[in-house]
């Protein structure tokens, strides 16, 4: 389970008892988050997919199914093509392949928040990391459609109806997924996991019920 840009794997906590019912979880708190520290080199969302490709090995966990919210699904996505391996099934949540697939007022404020975070983490130390994160949102990710031709799992993709993902861009990235299915939770914004979790830990849980009978 792969949590977004500025949270940790407590933003799964609403749906714990309804996927761990049946199946062990796995919550990963990603570089800079959480519990887990920054690490060296540049914060990136492929250096992170790198990241949970050595914790599923250290687990031993081959053919994982995963979990990504928001920039975890960016990170799910990219583990997908970096390490398919590690992947079994897959579920992307909010996911987009690169900054201009969000909403014009989302990158808006991305850029926004960029600006002045960036300026005062020049002067205040203890900001920089957090202007990292919101850099990591300006620049990242930098996933190619066609690479996802290459992802052979079963995965779905789900979004609100009024997620922050634009409509045209969530159906890119279904249909660069061969065999993709797209689930749209109706009346629903970004934040699924907080605000409708009983619904997603339901879509999560049929179809990996399904796809493990193919």
């Amino acid at each position: 389970m792969l949590h977004g840009n500025g949270e940790d794997h407590h933003v799964f906590d609403l749906m714990v008892p309804a996927l761990g019912a049946r199946r062990t979880l796995v919550g990963i708190d990603m570089r800079a988050h959480g519990r887990s520290p920054r690490g060296d080199g540049p914060l990136r969302i492929a250096t992170m997919a790198d990241d949970v490709a050595e914790v599923l090995d250290e687990l031993g966990l081959v053919g994982a199914d995963v979990l990504g919210f928001s920039d975890g699904g960016n990170v799910a996505l990219e583990l997908a093509v970096r390490h398919p391996a590690g992947v079994g099934r897959l579920v992307v949540v909010g996911a987009n392949l690169f900054p201009a697939g969000l909403t014009a007022s989302t990158v808006a404020e991305i850029r926004a928040a960029h600006a002045v975070v960036g300026a005062l983490a020049r002067v205040l130390p203890a900001l920089r990391v957090r202007a990292e994160k919101v850099a990591l949102m300006v620049h990242d990710p930098c996933l190619d459609p066609a690479d996802l031709a290459h992802v052979r799992v079963p995965t779905l993709v789900v979004v609100g109806e009024r997620d922050l993902v634009r409509p045209e861009h969530t159906r890119l990235v279904v249909d660069s997924i061969p065999g993709a299915r797209l689930a749209v939770v109706p009346r629903a914004g970004h934040l699924l996991p907080r605000r409708r979790p009983a619904e997603l830990a339901a879509l999560v849980d049929d179809f990996l019920a399904v796809a493990a009978l193919r």
